[in-house]
Protein backbone atom coordinates (compact mmCIF):
# COMPACT_ATOMS: atom_id res chain seq x y z
CA UNK A 1 0.00 0.00 0.00
CA UNK A 2 1.41 3.08 -1.25
CA UNK A 3 0.11 6.75 0.30
CA UNK A 4 -0.62 9.55 -1.55
CA UNK A 5 0.42 11.94 1.27
CA UNK A 6 1.92 14.40 -1.54
CA UNK A 7 -2.48 15.13 -2.57
CA UNK A 8 -4.75 14.83 0.36
CA UNK A 9 -7.98 16.64 1.47
CA UNK A 10 -8.05 18.03 5.00
CA UNK A 11 -11.43 18.02 6.97
CA UNK A 12 -11.74 20.28 10.19
CA UNK A 13 -14.38 18.77 13.00
CA UNK A 14 -15.26 20.22 16.26
CA UNK A 15 -12.94 18.58 18.23
CA UNK A 16 -10.34 17.00 15.73
CA UNK A 17 -9.55 16.86 12.14
CA UNK A 18 -8.99 14.24 9.62
CA UNK A 19 -7.87 13.88 5.78
CA UNK A 20 -8.79 11.55 2.94
CA UNK A 21 -6.64 10.10 1.01
CA UNK A 22 -5.80 7.41 -2.02
CA UNK A 23 -3.62 4.51 -1.08
CA UNK A 24 -2.49 1.74 -3.48
CA UNK A 25 -3.93 -1.98 -2.65
CA UNK A 26 -2.54 -3.70 -5.43
CA UNK A 27 -3.91 -1.98 -8.76
CA UNK A 28 -6.43 0.08 -7.40
CA UNK A 29 -6.38 3.03 -4.95
CA UNK A 30 -8.76 3.26 -2.35
CA UNK A 31 -9.46 6.55 -0.44
CA UNK A 32 -9.37 6.19 3.36
CA UNK A 33 -9.57 8.58 6.08
CA UNK A 34 -6.50 9.50 7.89
CA UNK A 35 -7.19 10.60 11.62
CA UNK A 36 -4.07 12.49 12.29
CA UNK A 37 -2.23 12.25 9.66
CA UNK A 38 0.78 9.68 8.36
CA UNK A 39 4.92 9.15 9.68
CA UNK A 40 7.34 9.46 7.60
CA UNK A 41 7.88 5.86 6.65
CA UNK A 42 4.07 6.37 5.45
CA UNK A 43 2.01 4.38 8.19
CA UNK A 44 -1.13 5.99 8.83
CA UNK A 45 -1.12 7.90 12.88
CA UNK A 46 -4.10 7.27 14.80
CA UNK A 47 -5.13 9.16 17.53
CA UNK A 48 -6.72 7.10 20.78
CA UNK A 49 -9.95 8.03 22.73
CA UNK A 50 -7.48 9.26 24.93
CA UNK A 51 -5.63 11.17 22.36
CA UNK A 52 -2.50 9.09 22.48
CA UNK A 53 -1.15 8.65 19.09
CA UNK A 54 0.05 5.22 17.33
CA UNK A 55 1.07 3.92 13.91
CA UNK A 56 -0.29 0.54 11.74
CA UNK A 57 0.04 -0.22 9.00
CA UNK A 58 -3.44 -0.07 7.10
CA UNK A 59 -4.32 -3.80 6.16
CA UNK A 60 -7.49 -2.48 3.86
CA UNK A 61 -9.70 -1.02 6.62
CA UNK A 62 -9.14 1.39 9.63
CA UNK A 63 -10.86 0.86 12.80
CA UNK A 64 -11.25 4.22 15.09
CA UNK A 65 -12.81 4.47 17.84
CA UNK A 66 -13.88 6.65 20.98
CA UNK A 67 -15.49 9.84 20.00
CA UNK A 68 -13.31 10.36 16.91
CA UNK A 69 -15.76 7.80 15.06
CA UNK A 70 -19.03 9.64 16.62
CA UNK A 71 -17.76 12.83 15.13
CA UNK A 72 -17.00 11.34 11.79
CA UNK A 73 -20.26 10.00 11.95
CA UNK A 74 -22.00 12.99 12.88
CA UNK A 75 -19.85 14.38 9.67
CA UNK A 76 -20.99 12.56 7.85
CA UNK A 77 -24.75 12.83 8.52
CA UNK A 78 -24.16 16.57 8.39
CA UNK A 79 -22.80 15.83 4.52
CA UNK A 80 -25.56 13.34 3.71
CA UNK A 81 -28.28 16.43 4.67
CA UNK A 82 -25.91 18.85 2.81
CA UNK A 83 -26.07 16.49 -0.01
CA UNK A 84 -29.52 15.65 0.13
CA UNK A 85 -30.43 19.46 0.52
CA UNK A 86 -28.19 19.68 -2.85
CA UNK A 87 -29.95 17.12 -4.49
CA UNK A 88 -33.39 18.58 -4.21
CA UNK A 89 -31.89 22.20 -5.01
CA UNK A 90 -30.78 20.25 -8.38
CA UNK A 91 -34.38 18.89 -8.83
CA UNK A 92 -35.19 22.24 -8.22
CA UNK A 93 -33.29 23.72 -10.25
CA UNK A 94 -34.49 21.45 -13.02
CA UNK A 95 -37.49 21.38 -12.97
CA UNK A 96 -36.80 25.97 -13.24
CA UNK A 97 -34.95 25.40 -16.03
CA UNK A 98 -37.78 23.07 -17.50
CA UNK A 99 -40.00 25.93 -16.81
CA UNK A 100 -37.54 28.36 -18.45
CA UNK A 101 -37.03 26.21 -21.12
CA UNK A 102 -40.75 26.37 -22.08
CA UNK A 103 -40.87 30.06 -21.59
CA UNK A 104 -38.11 30.73 -24.07
CA UNK A 105 -39.87 28.82 -26.60
CA UNK A 106 -43.06 30.77 -25.98
CA UNK A 107 -40.59 33.80 -26.51
CA UNK A 108 -39.05 32.38 -29.82
CA UNK A 109 -42.60 31.73 -30.72
CA UNK A 110 -43.21 35.25 -30.10
CA UNK A 111 -40.25 36.37 -31.36
CA UNK A 112 -41.25 34.93 -34.84
CA UNK A 113 -44.28 36.40 -34.75
CA UNK A 114 -42.99 40.21 -33.98
CA UNK A 115 -40.45 39.29 -37.23
CA UNK A 116 -43.81 38.95 -38.99
CA UNK A 117 -45.31 41.80 -37.72
CA UNK A 118 -42.15 43.98 -38.04
CA UNK A 119 -42.04 42.90 -41.65
CA UNK A 120 -45.28 43.75 -42.23
CA UNK A 121 -44.67 47.22 -40.63
CA UNK A 122 -41.53 47.68 -42.59
CA UNK A 123 -43.73 47.74 -46.02
CA UNK A 124 -46.39 49.82 -44.88
CA UNK A 125 -43.42 52.56 -43.65
CA UNK A 126 -41.86 52.17 -47.44
CA UNK A 127 -45.79 53.02 -48.24
CA UNK A 128 -46.26 56.05 -45.86
CA UNK A 129 -42.69 56.99 -47.52
CA UNK A 130 -44.09 57.06 -51.13
CA UNK A 131 -47.01 58.63 -49.40
CA UNK A 132 -44.49 61.27 -47.40
CA UNK A 133 -42.61 62.16 -50.21
CA UNK A 134 -45.51 63.10 -52.35
CA UNK A 135 -47.30 65.30 -49.71
CA UNK A 136 -44.21 66.78 -49.27
CA UNK A 137 -44.21 67.82 -52.97
CA UNK A 138 -47.64 68.70 -52.39
CA UNK A 139 -47.03 70.67 -49.12
CA UNK A 140 -44.16 72.75 -51.38
CA UNK A 141 -46.99 73.79 -53.89
CA UNK A 142 -49.22 75.12 -51.03
CA UNK A 143 -46.34 76.74 -49.52
CA UNK A 144 -46.36 78.63 -53.13
CA UNK A 145 -49.86 79.06 -53.27
CA UNK A 146 -50.20 80.31 -49.75
CA UNK A 147 -47.02 83.01 -50.49
CA UNK A 148 -49.08 84.35 -53.23
CA UNK A 149 -52.05 84.79 -50.73
CA UNK A 150 -49.98 86.47 -48.40
CA UNK A 151 -49.26 88.81 -51.36
CA UNK A 152 -53.07 89.30 -52.21
CA UNK A 153 -53.96 89.65 -48.28
CA UNK A 154 -51.80 92.61 -48.04
CA UNK A 155 -53.50 94.01 -51.03
CA UNK A 156 -56.63 93.33 -49.60
CA UNK A 157 -55.27 94.74 -46.16
CA UNK A 158 -54.33 98.31 -48.77
CA UNK A 159 -57.50 98.20 -49.81
CA UNK A 160 -59.33 97.37 -46.66
CA UNK A 161 -57.74 100.78 -44.74
CA UNK A 162 -59.17 102.81 -47.56
CA UNK A 163 -62.97 101.10 -47.34
CA UNK A 164 -62.70 101.79 -43.49
CA UNK A 165 -61.85 105.98 -44.29
CA UNK A 166 -64.85 105.53 -46.50
CA UNK A 167 -67.03 104.05 -43.88
CA UNK A 168 -66.10 106.51 -41.60
CA UNK A 169 -67.04 109.20 -43.63
CA UNK A 170 -70.40 107.03 -44.47
CA UNK A 171 -71.09 107.13 -40.20
CA UNK A 172 -70.18 110.88 -40.16
CA UNK A 173 -73.01 111.63 -43.21
CA UNK A 174 -75.45 109.25 -41.88
CA UNK A 175 -75.49 111.11 -38.36
CA UNK A 176 -76.04 113.88 -40.16
CA UNK A 177 -79.07 112.91 -42.12
CA UNK A 178 -80.27 111.09 -39.02
CA UNK A 179 -80.28 114.76 -37.21
CA UNK A 180 -82.08 116.00 -40.31
CA UNK A 181 -84.83 113.05 -40.61
CA UNK A 182 -84.89 114.08 -36.48
CA UNK A 183 -86.36 117.84 -37.72
CA UNK A 184 -88.12 116.33 -40.63
CA UNK A 185 -89.76 114.21 -38.22
CA UNK A 186 -90.75 117.12 -36.03
CA UNK A 187 -92.27 119.41 -39.20
CA UNK A 188 -94.34 116.47 -40.01
CA UNK A 189 -95.64 115.96 -36.68
CA UNK A 190 -96.59 119.65 -36.61
CA UNK A 191 -98.36 118.94 -40.49
CA UNK A 192 -99.98 115.84 -38.78
CA UNK A 193 -101.57 117.89 -35.66
CA UNK A 194 -102.47 121.20 -38.35
CA UNK A 195 -104.34 118.35 -40.94
CA UNK A 196 -106.05 117.07 -37.99
CA UNK A 197 -107.60 120.65 -37.23
CA UNK A 198 -108.13 121.38 -40.49
CA UNK A 199 -110.25 117.56 -40.82
CA UNK A 200 -111.71 118.70 -37.44
CA UNK A 201 -113.19 122.50 -39.37
CA UNK A 202 -114.16 120.44 -42.52
CA UNK A 203 -116.52 118.05 -40.53
CA UNK A 204 -117.57 120.99 -38.87
CA UNK A 205 -118.00 122.83 -42.30
CA UNK A 206 -119.61 119.75 -43.93
CA UNK A 207 -122.15 119.39 -40.94
CA UNK A 208 -123.13 123.23 -41.57
CA UNK A 209 -123.56 122.49 -45.43
CA UNK A 210 -125.73 119.22 -44.86
CA UNK A 211 -128.18 121.56 -42.72
CA UNK A 212 -128.44 123.91 -45.10
CA UNK A 213 -129.04 121.47 -48.08
CA UNK A 214 -131.81 120.31 -46.04
CA UNK A 215 -133.19 123.87 -45.45
CA UNK A 216 -132.93 124.18 -49.11
CA UNK A 217 -135.04 120.52 -49.28
CA UNK A 218 -137.58 122.38 -47.16
CA UNK A 219 -137.52 125.45 -48.87
CA UNK A 220 -138.41 123.22 -52.09
CA UNK A 221 -141.27 121.65 -50.94
CA UNK A 222 -142.86 125.08 -49.26
CA UNK A 223 -142.56 126.03 -52.62
CA UNK A 224 -143.98 123.66 -54.65
CA UNK A 225 -146.92 123.89 -51.85
CA UNK A 226 -147.25 127.88 -53.22
CA UNK A 227 -147.03 127.10 -56.70
CA UNK A 228 -149.97 124.38 -56.66
CA UNK A 229 -152.06 126.78 -54.43
CA UNK A 230 -151.64 130.13 -56.82
CA UNK A 231 -152.51 127.79 -59.62
CA UNK A 232 -155.66 127.03 -57.65
CA UNK A 233 -156.71 130.49 -56.79
CA UNK A 234 -156.01 131.55 -60.39
CA UNK A 235 -158.18 128.65 -61.65
CA UNK A 236 -161.06 129.33 -59.50
CA UNK A 237 -160.78 133.54 -60.23
CA UNK A 238 -161.15 132.78 -63.92
CA UNK A 239 -164.06 129.82 -62.82
CA UNK A 240 -165.70 133.06 -60.98
CA UNK A 241 -165.38 135.47 -63.68
CA UNK A 242 -167.03 133.12 -66.39
CA UNK A 243 -170.37 132.71 -64.17
CA UNK A 244 -170.51 136.85 -63.87
CA UNK A 245 -170.48 137.14 -67.57
CA UNK A 246 -167.94 139.75 -67.22
CA UNK A 247 -165.43 139.59 -69.48
CA UNK A 248 -162.50 139.73 -68.20
CA UNK A 249 -158.90 139.12 -69.42
CA UNK A 250 -156.26 138.58 -66.59
CA UNK A 251 -152.83 138.70 -67.68
CA UNK A 252 -150.02 137.80 -65.27
CA UNK A 253 -148.10 140.87 -64.43
CA UNK A 254 -145.24 140.64 -66.78
CA UNK A 255 -142.01 141.03 -64.71
CA UNK A 256 -138.88 142.04 -66.33
CA UNK A 257 -136.00 139.68 -65.96
CA UNK A 258 -132.70 141.15 -64.06
CA UNK A 259 -129.53 141.02 -65.19
CA UNK A 260 -127.24 138.23 -63.99
CA UNK A 261 -130.75 136.71 -61.61
CA UNK A 262 -132.02 133.39 -62.66
CA UNK A 263 -135.47 133.66 -60.48
CA UNK A 264 -136.30 129.70 -61.59
CA UNK A 265 -135.64 127.23 -58.59
CA UNK A 266 -133.60 124.59 -59.25
CA UNK A 267 -131.63 122.19 -57.89
CA UNK A 268 -127.66 122.30 -58.57
CA UNK A 269 -126.03 120.00 -60.58
CA UNK A 270 -123.56 119.05 -57.55
CA UNK A 271 -126.66 118.09 -55.58
CA UNK A 272 -127.93 115.20 -58.22
CA UNK A 273 -127.27 111.91 -56.52
CA UNK A 274 -125.57 109.34 -58.01
CA UNK A 275 -126.20 105.19 -58.38
CA UNK A 276 -125.04 101.95 -58.87
CA UNK A 277 -126.15 98.12 -59.22
CA UNK A 278 -125.90 95.03 -57.21
CA UNK A 279 -126.12 92.02 -59.12
CA UNK A 280 -125.76 89.12 -57.32
CA UNK A 281 -128.63 87.25 -58.39
CA UNK A 282 -127.17 83.84 -60.36
CA UNK A 283 -125.93 80.87 -58.91
CA UNK A 284 -122.34 81.20 -57.66
CA UNK A 285 -122.44 84.97 -57.12
CA UNK A 286 -123.14 84.15 -53.28
CA UNK A 287 -121.19 83.54 -50.75
CA UNK A 288 -119.69 87.01 -51.43
CA UNK A 289 -116.93 88.87 -48.82
CA UNK A 290 -115.85 92.34 -48.93
CA UNK A 291 -116.72 92.99 -52.71
CA UNK A 292 -116.12 96.11 -54.17
CA UNK A 293 -119.40 98.44 -54.77
CA UNK A 294 -118.13 101.72 -55.15
CA UNK A 295 -114.65 102.48 -54.98
CA UNK A 296 -112.72 104.79 -52.51
CA UNK A 297 -113.80 108.44 -53.45
CA UNK A 298 -109.48 109.57 -52.66
CA UNK A 299 -108.18 111.31 -49.97
CA UNK A 300 -110.35 114.67 -48.42
CA UNK A 301 -113.89 112.48 -49.97
CA UNK A 302 -115.88 110.22 -48.47
CA UNK A 303 -119.20 108.61 -50.02
CA UNK A 304 -122.54 109.81 -48.43
CA UNK A 305 -125.62 106.98 -48.76
CA UNK A 306 -129.06 108.14 -49.32
CA UNK A 307 -130.83 105.15 -50.43
CA UNK A 308 -130.84 101.59 -51.19
CA UNK A 309 -133.86 99.51 -53.06
CA UNK A 310 -133.95 95.99 -54.24
CA UNK A 311 -135.29 92.08 -53.64
CA UNK A 312 -133.69 89.17 -52.27
CA UNK A 313 -135.10 85.98 -52.37
CA UNK A 314 -134.11 82.45 -51.67
CA UNK A 315 -133.43 79.41 -54.13
CA UNK A 316 -135.48 76.95 -52.34
CA UNK A 317 -138.16 76.53 -49.54
CA UNK A 318 -135.36 75.87 -47.02
CA UNK A 319 -132.73 78.55 -48.41
CA UNK A 320 -131.67 81.08 -46.11
CA UNK A 321 -129.40 83.95 -46.18
CA UNK A 322 -127.83 87.71 -45.14
CA UNK A 323 -126.53 90.17 -47.11
CA UNK A 324 -124.65 93.30 -45.39
CA UNK A 325 -123.67 96.79 -46.98
CA UNK A 326 -120.56 97.99 -45.00
CA UNK A 327 -118.45 100.99 -44.21
CA UNK A 328 -115.06 99.22 -45.89
CA UNK A 329 -114.36 95.45 -44.76
CA UNK A 330 -117.81 93.99 -43.16
CA UNK A 331 -117.62 94.18 -39.10
CA UNK A 332 -120.43 94.84 -36.53
CA UNK A 333 -118.95 98.63 -36.49
CA UNK A 334 -118.61 98.51 -40.14
CA UNK A 335 -122.24 97.45 -41.36
CA UNK A 336 -124.56 100.04 -42.57
CA UNK A 337 -127.21 97.63 -43.93
CA UNK A 338 -128.12 94.29 -43.75
CA UNK A 339 -131.27 91.97 -45.19
CA UNK A 340 -132.13 88.00 -44.69
CA UNK A 341 -133.69 85.65 -47.44
CA UNK A 342 -135.87 82.92 -46.05
CA UNK A 343 -137.22 80.53 -48.48
CA UNK A 344 -139.27 81.25 -51.69
CA UNK A 345 -140.83 84.87 -50.99
CA UNK A 346 -139.54 87.55 -52.55
CA UNK A 347 -138.78 90.39 -50.00
CA UNK A 348 -138.72 94.14 -51.65
CA UNK A 349 -137.08 96.72 -50.03
CA UNK A 350 -136.67 100.51 -50.16
CA UNK A 351 -135.34 102.77 -48.33
CA UNK A 352 -134.60 106.35 -48.02
CA UNK A 353 -132.12 108.53 -45.92
CA UNK A 354 -132.99 112.39 -45.69
CA UNK A 355 -129.82 113.22 -44.13
CA UNK A 356 -127.62 110.81 -45.33
CA UNK A 357 -125.69 108.05 -43.76
CA UNK A 358 -121.63 108.91 -44.45
CA UNK A 359 -118.93 106.64 -44.41
CA UNK A 360 -115.47 106.83 -43.46
CA UNK A 361 -113.07 109.41 -45.58
CA UNK A 362 -111.74 107.87 -48.41
CA UNK A 363 -113.31 104.42 -48.12
CA UNK A 364 -114.99 101.93 -50.21
CA UNK A 365 -119.07 100.52 -49.84
CA UNK A 366 -118.67 96.70 -50.18
CA UNK A 367 -121.17 94.23 -49.70
CA UNK A 368 -120.42 90.88 -48.18
CA UNK A 369 -123.38 87.72 -48.17
CA UNK A 370 -123.72 84.20 -46.66
CA UNK A 371 -125.48 81.36 -47.72
CA UNK A 372 -126.68 79.17 -44.53
CA UNK A 373 -128.56 76.76 -46.63
CA UNK A 374 -129.01 76.58 -50.87
CA UNK A 375 -128.51 79.77 -52.78
CA UNK A 376 -130.18 83.64 -52.27
CA UNK A 377 -129.99 85.91 -55.12
CA UNK A 378 -130.15 90.00 -54.58
CA UNK A 379 -130.67 92.67 -56.94
CA UNK A 380 -129.81 96.02 -55.60
CA UNK A 381 -129.56 99.72 -56.46
CA UNK A 382 -127.25 102.09 -54.02
CA UNK A 383 -127.94 105.70 -54.11
CA UNK A 384 -125.01 108.03 -53.01
CA UNK A 385 -123.21 111.20 -53.41
CA UNK A 386 -119.12 112.17 -53.30
CA UNK A 387 -118.89 114.74 -50.65
CA UNK A 388 -115.82 116.61 -49.85
CA UNK A 389 -114.80 116.36 -46.53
Amino acid sequence: MTSGIDSYVTVSGASASYKIDSYAFGDEYRQVVMLGGVDASGDIVTVSPNGALSTSSLGGSITVSGTSLDNILTKNTEIDAVLDNILTKNTEIDTALDTIDGVLDNSLTKQTEIDTALDTIDAVLDTIKVDTEAIETATEAIQVATEAIQVDASAIEVLLTGIDSDTDAIKTDTAANEALLTGIDTVLDNILTKNTEIDTALDTIDGVLDNVLTKNTEIDAVLDTIKVDTEAIETAVESSVANAGNVLTLHRPVIAPVAGLDVNIKPSTSSYLSHVYIDLDATGDNPATNTEVIAAPGASSKLVIYGVQGSIVGSAAAAAGNWYLSDGNTAAATTLWTGRAQGLTNTMFELTFPYGVALTTNTALKVTSTEAANHIFINAVIYYRTEAV
